[in-house]
């Protein structure tokens, strides 16, 4: 927006003098130039600064708008496309493979810090070959996982968790051709099995949608995932060297509570089966950020004032909701994706096109329709 149309907007929507204008506006500029104009979500012809006048708009007081335009330039978080490609590319060094050394370090008795003479080792490339990468959404990228890291195999890295009984037959064929060629002598098609599985995926506020207790069941995408490799009538339970194997989830983004919340009803859900998992974060989002805004009660009162109850349907109702305000499981947090607004998030953040209040990154749920609270990695 040209400053000569947006003066006269915000000087009508927020009471700004010249002066406010000169001093604010270069800065929201800066903002919606490097970062926030990136947001795949705005409607044709819709940037940051327009979405920001239409939603300073809605607030019935100047008091109210300025609440809301401060929280924005003091505690909103805003992950770009290229900084989640910086995440993605670097999981594998600085979370992936630490753990594989580590893993060779224990079973060889080798020091850890040794790590050049693990790395040569044949013990580690064959670790290293039983290493299983799936995605566990879209959000995994394994595309770009797979192009910075050219020392994995295409074979080793699968976009999706559940596999077919025919990739299953293919994926443990060109493992033990690999494993023969590192070791030296043929090996028979079924004869090694995969030990180490990452499950990789952009991120998680709440870790629900991988791990929950529904009514005394237990469901999301990683129950799913572990009772496929524990069924011996699926496929993908001859990819898993069952008397020997660990689950690690690598997330790119998490909160401090998804992290907890998935390591916890793992092991309600799957430790007496003997399924041992670990969590790992590329990016930790400070849960003290949320509980600093949230000790305003100007700002808490806007939350209330501004809710709309419609986006509490049976999904969003999977989570905590003695305060629905604060996002899908009471998370509260201010981050937004370059490619949609997680749930989790505040509602006045995200509000989709059809609510009663508009949201200045409105947000796509992947159920369809944009009524479905419980969607895009909570």
């Amino acid at each position: 927006m040209r400053n000569s149309l947006a003066e006269p907007l915000f000087e009508k929507i927020m009471g700004w003098s010249a002066a406010d204008f000169t001093q604010i506006m270069p800065e929201l500029e800066a903002l919606s130039l490097f970062k926030y104009d990136e947001y795949q979500q705005f409607f044709s012809g819709m940037k940051f600064i327009e979405s920001l006048a239409c939603w300073l708009s809605q607030f019935e007081t100047k008091s109210e708008k300025e609440i809301a335009l401060d929280f924005i330039r003091s505690n909103l978080i805003f992950i770009s496309s290229s900084e989640m490609t910086h995440l993605v590319a670097t999981s594998y060094l600085d979370l992936i493979r630490p753990i594989i050394i580590r893993s060779v370090s224990e079973q060889e008795q080798i020091p850890e810090y040794l790590t050049n003479h693990i790395i040569k080792s044949r013990e580690y490339q064959i670790q290293h070959r039983r290493s299983l990468f799936l995605g566990l959404s879209d959000g995994a990228h394994t595309d770009i996982f797979r192009r910075y890291n050219p020392d994995i195999s295409n074979e080793q890295v699968y976009q999706t968790y559940e596999i077919t009984g025919e990739r299953t037959d293919e994926m443990l064929k060109r493992l033990n051709k690999d494993l023969s060629c590192i070791c030296e002598h043929k090996f028979k098609d079924d004869e090694n099995r995969f030990r180490m599985l990452f499950l990789l995926d952009d991120f998680s506020g709440s870790g629900k949608s991988y791990l929950r207790c529904d009514n005394g069941k237990y469901d999301g995408k990683i129950s799913r995932f572990c009772t496929s490799i524990c069924d011996s009538g699926n496929p993908m339970h001859r990819l898993i060297d069952q008397q020997n194997f660990k689950i690690y989830i690598i997330l790119y983004v998490a909160t401090k509570k998804a992290i907890q919340n998935i390591k916890q009803t793992m092991d309600e859900a799957f430790g007496e089966k003997g399924i041992s998992c670990d969590v790992k974060s590329a990016h930790l989002i400070d849960d003290s950020k949320s509980c600093n805004f949230l000790q305003n009660t100007e700002f808490v009162n806007l939350l209330t004032k501004y809710y709309d109850n419609s986006i509490e349907n049976e999904h969003y109702k999977k989570g905590k909701i003695d305060h629905p305000y604060l996002g899908f499981d009471e998370c509260a947090l201010p981050l937004i994706l370059s490619h949609n607004t997680p749930n989790n998030s505040l509602p006045l953040l995200w509000y989709e096109e059809e609510r009663k209040y508009w949201g200045l990154f409105p947000r796509i749920s992947r159920h369809g329709g944009g009524k479905d609270g419980f969607s895009q990695s909570v």
